[in-house]
């Protein structure tokens, strides 16, 4: 019968080389050290004698571990929720939209989940939902924020109470009602609008260019707090969407009444033709169905450079977005002809 010392050197043996597969196996110094009842630092010689893993190796194992379970978390939501988040994009809901039904519904649903799952599913949904959120009036609300804040104007509450459109008090709120805003803040927001109005009357021929309005979107969306929870693109809107809704920027800036920018970029179709761009879907629509791919945008560009190294110029993803609205509604839009297509 082995006597005590052999024993306790057996027990020490098994606990040492436990503790040095548990830290190869990406566990941490602390939670090993916590449950023997020793420092970390002590876990790390032990482990070290043994020649266990390194602290690098260690934390790729982690960062492993991490990423797997990840993986299965997004997976187990795509199994409980994938077919009815496809069915809803199919109908022309945007992925924040499907996420918001989805966690009135099962509000257990974890809403950063619900978005990296989806975003990495391959399913296309449409964006439009989110540029309709925002009135016309309040868009061009946002303009004039903007350009208030450019022209760093003191807010100026009386003449907003006075002159401001029943618009803006009845639908800035609502653009607002996904963030964090206080009655203080959205004071400041209406007060600034009309001194940019009332500055404009003084001075008609300010203006604002599309660039620097992005600049100054930005900034103050930071600065305000103005991101959804829900991952919806706050107010004021992006340049993008002011072009979609007025037909370019110039166009909304006559919707203000002051100035138009200098240069304003070019509508229509100036390198491709319309059907250029419709044999491009159909195109791209053969290529990821012959592959197995998914359609997202990301697969788009690395087509697009192989068909116009083969020969076939096809239009960048940033001139499909703008033609069509949204990647979405370019997928749903694909005519019913006979691309052209380049080897892949």
């Amino acid at each position: 019968m082995p006597n005590t010392e052999t024993r306790n050197a057996e027990l020490m043996q098994t606990r040492d080389q436990d503790m040095a597969a548990r830290y190869s196996n990406g566990e941490t110094l602390d939670s090993i050290g916590e449950e023997y009842g020793i420092t970390r630092e002590r876990v790390r010689q032990i482990v070290k004698k043994l020649g266990g893993a390194g602290a690098s190796e260690a934390r790729a194992k982690r960062l492993e571990s991490g990423l797997l379970a990840q993986g299965a978390t997004r997976l187990a939501f795509l199994e409980r929720f994938g077919s009815i988040a496809a069915d809803l994009a199919a109908r022309g809901y945007s992925r924040p939209s499907v996420i918001t039904r989805l966690k009135a519904v099962f509000p257990d649903i974890n809403i950063a989940v619900a978005d990296d799952a989806l975003a990495g599913s391959g399913i296309i949904f449409d964006k439009k939902s989110m540029e309709n959120r925002f009135s016309d009036a309040t868009i061009i609300a946002g303009l004039w924020y903007l350009l208030g804040s450019e022209l760093s104007l003191a807010p100026d509450g009386e003449w907003a109470a006075a002159n401001l459109g029943d618009e803006a008090f009845d639908d800035l709120p609502h653009a607002l009602g996904d963030a964090t805003i206080s009655d203080d803040d959205l004071a400041t927001i209406l007060g600034l609008i009309g001194a940019a109005q009332r500055h404009a009357i003084d001075h008609p021929e300010i203006t604002i260019t599309g660039a620097r309005y992005q600049e100054l979107r930005e900034e103050l969306v930071a600065a305000f707090g103005l991101v959804s929870d829900k991952g919806v693109s706050p107010w004021p809107p992006t340049r993008q969407t002011v072009m979609k809704r007025f037909g370019g920027w110039n166009e909304a800036l006559v919707e203000m009444g002051i100035s138009t920018a200098a240069k304003g970029r070019p509508k229509g179709l100036v390198q491709f033709t319309q059907e250029d761009y419709d044999d491009a879907v159909v195109a791209f629509k053969s290529h990821v169905h012959a592959n197995g791919i998914s359609p997202a945008v990301a697969n788009y560009g690395p087509w697009a450079q192989a068909q116009t190294a083969a020969g076939f110029r096809r239009p960048s993803v940033s001139s499909m977005r703008n033609l069509y609205g949204s990647w979405g509604e370019m997928m749903r839009s694909a005519p019913k002809t006979n691309p052209v297509i380049a080897p892949n």
